[in-house]
C-alpha cells in the first residue's frame, strides 16, 4: 500500500508532461538493491490496461503470417491502442497520452533511436503489421526518422524477421517506416553486458551501450515449459541477452542497465500482442484467438497482470502460481499492488480524439468516462457523472450489459445517455442501461453524448428503475474467450438513484485493483445488490480529486 500511495502521489503531482525531452536525472544505473525504480514518473509501475475486441479480427483466418495479418482491422486496432494509452497515462486525448508515454533525453527527435523488440520464434504468433505501423508512424510524425527505428529479434537460434520485409519501407508510408534487422546487424551486434548479481550476458550492442534511447517491448501470448508456465514481455528479452532457462536470469536481465539504464529509463513501453494464443508452447500454431490486447511501462507488471486476467480468467489456462508471483515480489512488489483497467472497445470510425478522457470520453452535459475528463460538472478518476450519471462499470440495458457487452439496439460496450465507459446517465439521463438516439461507440455525441463504451442506437429501451436481466457478452464484449468482468475500470460510484445506476439494485462495477467487486453490479454474476460502499467510494472520489487539483496547483507554483 505504501509503493501505491507514492505512486499516487508521483501521477497526480506530475500530471501531464506533454511532449518532453527528458524526464529528469535518475540515481540508478540499473535496478536499485533496495526500493523501487519508477519508470515513468507520470505513470505508476503497477498500472496495466487491456482491451478485448473481437471485431480487431475481421474473420478467423488461416493460421500464416499473411493471413493473419490480413485478417486485422488495422484502423479498429490501433484506435483501440489510442484508447489504451489515453487510460495508462490518464489524459483526455491520444496525442497527450503518447506523449506523456514516450520522452527522449535528445536534444530533438530527429537524433532519438529507437528499438522494437519483437518475438519472431513462431511466424503464425508474432508481432502483427498494424501494431508495428502504429509504433513508427506516432514515433515519426514526433519527427523521429524512420532511418533511426530499428525493429529486431536478435537470438541466433530460429528467430527469424524475413517475414516482415515485404511490410517495411523508409519512405512508403503506407507500410512500417523503420529498418528490420537481420539478427543484430543492425544493431550494432553483440557486446558483454553486465546483469545484476555480478554476472555478465551477451547482449545486443546498441542496446548495451545506450545508443538506443527508446525501447519498445512487443510480446506475444505464448505458454512456455518453464518460467511459470508463460512467455511474455520479459522473456522476450531473450533476444536481447543470450537466452537462458533460469528465472533469476530473466528477472536479472529485466533489472539490467542495458534494458532500464538511460535517462529517461530506455525500455518505456510493453505491449502483448494477444491477437492469438499459445496454450502451453512457445512455438507451433496458436490454439486460441483471444483478441485482447495489453501494455503498461514496466514488464513484471504487464506480464503477471495478461497472465492473471488474459491467461487465466479469460482462457482458463493453468500456471505455476510461486513463480508468477515472483514476478512481482523479484522487483520489490506484492500481488495487491497491480491495478488493471480493462479499457472498452474504440469505434475507428470516429477516432480515438473524438471523446476525450480514458476509457470513457467526455460525456455531453452529463458523466464522464473512466479516467475522462469531465463536461458540466462530472468528476474525473473513476468517472463519477456530471448531473446524476455513474461511469465506469456499466449496468445492462433491457437485454445486455454495461462496459463489455451490448444492450437491446446497443453498440459494443454497453449503454449510456451522457454516460462514459459502459456508463448508466447522463444529465437527469436515462435509467439503468438508457439509451440515447445518434450514440456512437468512442466518439462524443453531442449534448449527452457517450464516450467510448459504446452507447445504445435509437430504440434501446429506457428504464427509470432497477436492471433487467441479460447479462454481459453480444457484439463488442468479451471475445472468443468471454473475458471476465472483474478488473473492468474501477468505478467510484456505482449506486444511486435519479439518473444513474437508480432503482432496484444500481449496478455493480469492477474495481481496478484484481477485480475485487464493491457496490454495484456484477455483470458476469448479473448482482443487483445496492451496498453503502458505492456511495463511500463516491464519497473518496471526489476527496481524492481534490486533493488531485491541490497538489497538481502546488505544483505549479513551484
Amino acid at each position: 500500500m505504501q509503493k501505491q500511495r507514492r505512486d499516487f502521489l508521483k501521477i497526480t503531482a506530475a500530471g501531464a508532461a506533454g511532449l518532453v525531452f527528458s524526464r529528469g536525472d535518475r540515481a540508478f544505473a540499473a535496478w536499485p538493491s533496495t526500493g523501487t525504480l519508477a519508470v515513468n514518473p507520470n505513470i505508476s509501475n503497477m498500472r496495466v490496461v487491456g482491451c478485448v475486441d473481437t471485431k480487431m479480427m475481421k474473420s478467423t483466418p488461416a493460421m500464416s503470417f499473411a493471413a493473419e495479418n490480413a485478417a486485422v482491422d488495422s484502423a479498429r486496432l490501433q484506435a483501440n491502442m489510442d484508447a489504451m494509452a489515453m487510460q495508462l497515462a490518464n489524459q483526455p486525448t491520444a496525442d497527450a497520452a503518447w506523449k506523456a508515454i514516450f520522452s527522449t533525453g535528445k536534444s530533438s527527435w530527429a537524433a532519438t533511436k529507437v528499438a522494437i523488440k519483437i518475438n519472431s520464434l513462431e511466424p503464425k504468433n508474432t508481432a502483427h503489421i498494424a501494431i508495428l505501423q502504429k509504433f513508427c508512424s506516432l514515433l515519426a510524425g514526433y519527427g523521429v526518422l524512420p532511418a533511426n527505428i530499428i525493429i529486431y529479434d536478435g537470438q541466433s537460434a530460429y528467430t527469424d524477421t524475413s517475414n516482415f520485409a515485404s511490410y517495411i519501407s523508409l519512405t512508403d508510408t503506407t507500410k512500417i517506416q523503420a529498418v528490420l534487422s537481420n539478427l543484430n546487424s543492425a544493431m550494432g551486434g553483440t557486446v558483454s553486458a553486465a546483469i545484476p548479481g555480478g554476472s555478465t550476458g551477451t547482449c545486443t550492442a546498441d542496446i548495451a551501450n545506450g545508443t538506443i534511447d527508446i525501447l519498445i517491448n512487443v510480446a506475444n501470448n505464448k505458454g512456455h515449459d518453464l518460467m511459470g508456465g508463460a512467455t511474455l514481455c520479459m522473456k522476450n528479452h531473450f533476444g536481447t541477452f543470450a537466452p537462458k532457462h533460469d528465472i533469476n536470469y530473466l528477472f536479472n536481465i529485466n533489472k539490467s542497465d542495458a534494458i532500464l539504464g538511460g535517462t529517461p529509463v530506455r525500455q518505456q513501453l510493453c505491449f502483448v500482442d494477444s491477437l492469438f494464443t499459445n496454450k502451453t508452447q512457445n512455438v507451433g500454431t496458436p490454439e486460441l484467438m483471444p483478441c485482447y490486447l495489453t501494455m503498461g511501462v514496466f514488464a513484471p507488471a504487464v506480464d503477471y497482470l495478461t497472465i492473471k486476467k488474459v491467461r487465466e480468467e479469460a482462457l482458463g489456462l493453468t500456471h505455476v502460481d510461486a513463480t508468477i508471483n515472483s514476478y512481482l515480489t523479484s522487483f520489490g512488489y506484492t500481488t495487491a499492488d497491480p491495478v488493471w483497467v480493462l479499457v472498452p472497445p474504440a469505434d475507428s470510425g470516429s477516432g480515438a480524439d473524438a471523446g476525450a478522457g480514458g476509457s470513457g470520453g467526455t460525456s455531453g452535459a452529463g458523466g464522464t468516462g473512466s479516467g475522462g475528463t469531465s463536461a458540466a460538472g462530472g468528476a474525473r478518476s473513476g468517472g463519477t457523472s456530471g448531473s446524476g450519471g455513474v461511469a465506469s462499470g456499466g449496468t445492462s440495458g433491457s437485454g445486455g450489459a454495461g462496459n463489455g457487452g451490448t444492450s437491446a439496439g446497443a453498440g459494443s460496450g454497453g449503454t449510456s445517455a451522457g454516460a462514459g465507459s459502459g456508463g448508466t446517465s447522463g444529465s437527469g439521463g436515462a435509467g439503468n442501461g438508457g439509451t440515447s438516439a445518434g450514440a456512437r461507440s468512442g466518439g462524443s455525441s453531442g449534448s449527452g453524448g457517450a464516450g467510448s463504451g459504446g452507447t445504445t442506437a435509437a430504440g434501446g429501451a429506457t428504464g427509470s428503475g432497477g436492471t433487467t436481466s441479460g447479462g454481459a457478452g453480444g457484439t463488442g464484449g468479451a471475445a472468443t474467450s468471454s473475458a471476465s468482468a472483474s478488473g473492468g475500470s474501477a468505478t467510484t460510484g456505482g449506486t444511486g438513484a435519479g439518473g444513474g445506476t437508480g432503482g432496484s439494485g444500481g449496478s455493480k462495477g469492477s474495481t481496478a485493483g484484481g477485480g475485487k467487486q464493491e457496490g454495484g453490479c456484477d455483470v458476469a454474476g448479473v448482482d443487483r445488490r445496492v451496498t453503502r460502499w458505492g456511495t463511500m467510494l463516491a464519497f473518496g472520489a471526489v476527496v481524492a480529486e481534490k486533493l488531485r487539483r491541490l497538489v497538481r496547483g502546488s505544483d505549479r507554483s513551484s
